[in-house]
């Protein structure tokens, strides 16, 4: 729905199209649709999080405001919804299958739906380019505990992926989780992976944290970014299973996801734990929708970039 009638906006709403109508130098996303929640690991709902936040995106034009970024001109492309059904293991291989078709033009946007997706749109990915990406990860938690046969649930997905990625070339931004014990860190650490609490990005402040995540994971010819929505205070993200009393500013990530976005060659985004029934006010789908909107506006940046268009400039 647009808010406004005004000529000289560009809309979200309008910039949907066919894929056949995609063409060639055009900046363009494709759109699936995950909503699981039989793996959520603490309260249920995060089914209803794609249409919400996609509701929330088709309100909103295409300038990308603060970051004096216009999208006017890309497309975006419906790739529909996977097929969810009772039985993870087939659903976990639908999604899989549906990320490795998506067609070379398009960049996957992948709304979810539970953690748990992040675990077979990687290796889609991994089908679809030959090799994993590399994995940026924002979230409280590290979802990296062993899984159990028959209790299967979000919270392992970074331990089950542990046959394809490179931990080396893997951060985890916003860690604050009080569910673990140091054995995690040590862990984590130990594989090579980067990892940031909001303590430590707030004392070395937010560039720092962009520049080092961007050096860690830079000799990965792709990147994979996860946004799981508890990475934020429940102040700023009340809708979704596991709230988080001492989480990131949704400043701090919507501009983190814009800054690699416009700096790492990124393969694909996935938003996931956006659970609208916890959430009445809307709040925490509208955040989900600016962190879409920014790493749009990330890749049109890098693309226009590459192609020696110049974009405006945000004074310093």
């Amino acid at each position: 729905m647009k808010v406004v009638q005004d000529p000289s906006v560009a809309w979200v709403a309008d910039a949907w199209c066919a894929e056949a109508d995609v063409r060639p130098g055009d900046v363009a996303f494709g759109f699936l649709r995950v909503p699981l929640d039989y793996a959520v690991s603490y309260r249920p709902g995060t089914r209803f999080g794609p249409t919400a936040i996609l509701a929330e995106l088709g309100e909103w034009s295409l300038f990308c405001t603060d970051k004096r970024v216009s999208l006017d001109g890309v497309r975006l492309v419906d790739l529909g919804e996977v097929d969810v059904v009772h039985s993870l293991e087939t659903t976990y291989a639908r999604i899989r299958s549906a990320v490795a078709s998506i067609g070379p033009a398009l960049t996957p946007v992948v709304l979810g739906g539970d953690h748990s997706i992040s675990d077979p749109v990687v290796r889609g990915l991994a089908d679809r380019l030959g090799s994993a990406p590399a994995v940026v990860v924002f979230d409280a938690h590290f979802d990296s505990r062993d899984p159990v046969p028959g209790k299967e649930h979000s919270g392992h997905w970074m331990r089950t992926l542990g046959d394809v990625v490179d931990y080396s070339l893997v951060a985890q931004v916003g860690i604050s989780s009080y569910l673990y014990s140091d054995a995690y860190l040590a862990d984590a650490e130990a594989n090579g992976v980067l990892v940031r609490t909001p303590y430590e990005i707030r004392r070395a402040g937010w560039p720092a944290l962009v520049d080092e995540v961007c050096a860690h994971v830079s000799a990965a010819p792709a990147v994979y970014v996860s946004v799981d929505i508890d990475c934020l205070d429940q102040t700023a993200a009340p809708g979704t299973s596991a709230v988080n009393p001492i989480g990131l500013l949704p400043y701090e990530v919507v501009d983190a996801v814009f800054e690699l976005a416009s700096r790492l060659p990124i393969v694909g985004l996935d938003v996931v734990e956006v659970s609208p029934p916890l959430d009445p006010s809307g709040a925490t789908a509208r955040v989900a929708a600016a962190i879409v909107l920014n790493f749009m506006a990330g890749t049109v940046v890098r693309s226009r970039t590459a192609a020696g268009i110049q974009t405006l400039e945000v004074p310093a």
